[in-house]
């Protein structure tokens, strides 16, 4: 009879062995899905952060700054790596925004070339880096890089590194997925961000425009106030007295005319220069206004009248130019005046003026320039007749620059005009005035 014994253990061996290979087999496809749900798990920590709580923390201001080094922290500590780094692309460079750990390095030029082929890049290595950022591998010799530059709608924001030295050869197996995740996400949050800052910046500059606006239509209102004022006291002050004082030599005339005729010829022979008087008092008060020559003649014309009568040696310079709206020419005009009256008061003894007027791609130009000493524009930024002259050509949508050093004092104007008036009389101006 064979021996049982013998038999069986062989199977059993066998039986055995091929247990052990399917505990064996188990427990190692428990370890792999265990550790492929750990790099799961890390790479949601650090893309879930960036897609949730990144733009949320944004918007209750919390610094960019703290939230980026906040996400190199979180990349470093999920995938154990030795740095992570976060590079914003800002004014043509590339600028080391956040390191974990912290470190200090150069800005990195970059072309507007560069950006183009670094925004449209996938997760890169090192040889790519070597191309075309070598500065970016400065003391790293010894280290593997993955790059995943952050770009939306083909618009480069930055880049980030990741960098580990310790089992390098699988690192592009285990962040490669994250990285380009995360760069995905972190591009739209810093597209939004920029866009939001662009926004409130917009917004800013309509308040100060507005607070401007307001504040010139106070002043021009104030303005207007005061030259009323100031019409109605020289009429009273001047053409009034004028005025009354001719009523009564007309009734001494009148009553002297049959009683003493010789002394009635005397008072009428007075009336006649009392009247030339009147009249010169009332064109003098109507040239202040407005002035005759600028509605006949132009800007031409009348800049170069102005120029004969001003407190310094003057030339104008008006040749070519049309006609436009009488506010248009007014605005021009009166500025011009107040720059040849500034440089009366600053450019100093000795010194001439130029005034320069001209037409150029829809707008009308002017400048005032003198060869005085010149002074600090910020020391008459706010004087009365720099706001003056803002305030007129804020009025008809111009506006005004000061430029000012030791060779003389330029201010240069512009009002956006439509083709000039033909049917009105043209400006026309001598080379030289006065």
């Amino acid at each position: 009879m064979p021996d049982l014994s013998r038999l069986a253990s062989p199977t059993l061996l066998l039986a055995v062995l091929v247990a052990a290979i399917l505990v064996i087999a188990l427990a190692a496809s428990a370890a792999s899905a265990l550790t492929r749900r750990r790099r799961e798990t890390k790479s949601l920590s650090a893309i879930d952060f960036v897609r949730t709580s990144f733009a949320s923390q944004l918007a209750r201001g919390v610094p960019m700054g703290e939230l980026l080094l906040q996400m190199v922290e979180a990349l470093r500590d999920g995938f154990k790596l030795d740095a992570a780094e976060l590079w914003l692309c800002e004014g043509g460079s590339l600028r080391l925004a956040a390191a974990e750990p912290r470190a200090e390095r150069q800005p990195i030029p970059i072309t507007p070339a560069e950006e183009a082929i670094a925004a449209n890049a996938h997760v890169s290595s090192a040889s790519w880096a070597r191309v075309w950022m070598p500065a970016l591998l400065e003391g790293r010799d010894h280290a593997t890089l993955r790059l995943a530059p952050v770009s939306n709608s083909g618009q480069l924001f930055g880049l980030v590194v990741a960098e580990r030295a310790r089992k390098g050869e699988s690192l592009a197996t285990e962040v490669d997925v994250t990285l380009e995740e995360v760069a995905r996400e972190l591009g739209v949050a810093l597209k939004k961000a920029h866009l939001d800052s662009s926004l409130q910046e917009s917004l800013a500059q309509l308040r100060r425009q507005a607070a401007e606006l307001q504040a010139s239509r106070g002043r021009l209102v104030a303005a207007a106030d005061a030259e009323r004022r100031r019409i109605e006291r020289n009429l009273h002050d001047g053409a009034q007295q004028h005025l009354v004082a001719l009523s009564v030599k007309v009734r001494l005339v009148e009553q002297l005319a049959e009683r003493d005729p010789e002394r009635a010829r005397s008072l009428m022979n007075q009336l006649q220069d009392d009247v030339r008087s009147a009249i010169e008092e009332l064109r003098s008060l109507a040239h202040g206004i407005y002035p005759p020559l600028l509605s006949s003649a132009g800007l031409g014309v009348a800049m170069s009248a102005a120029c004969r009568n001003a407190p310094l040696p003057a030339s104008v310079e008006a040749g070519g130019v049309g006609r436009h709206a009488p506010e248009v020419e007014a605005a021009v005009y009166f500025c011009c005046l107040e720059g040849l009256q500034n440089a009366a008061k600053h450019a100093g003894a000795g010194a001439s003026a130029r005034v320069r007027i001209w037409e150029e791609a829809g707008g009308l130009l002017f400048e005032v320039s003198d060869d005085g000493a010149g002074f600090a524009p910020t020391d008459h930024a706010d004087g009365a007749g720099l706001t003056n002259m803002r305030d007129r050509l804020g009025a008809v949508g111009g506006s005004m620059r000061v430029e000012s050093d030791s060779q003389g004092t330029r201010i240069q104007g512009v009002v956006p005009v439509s083709a000039p008036n033909t049917n009105r009389t043209p400006a026309v101006a001598p080379d030289r005035a006065g």
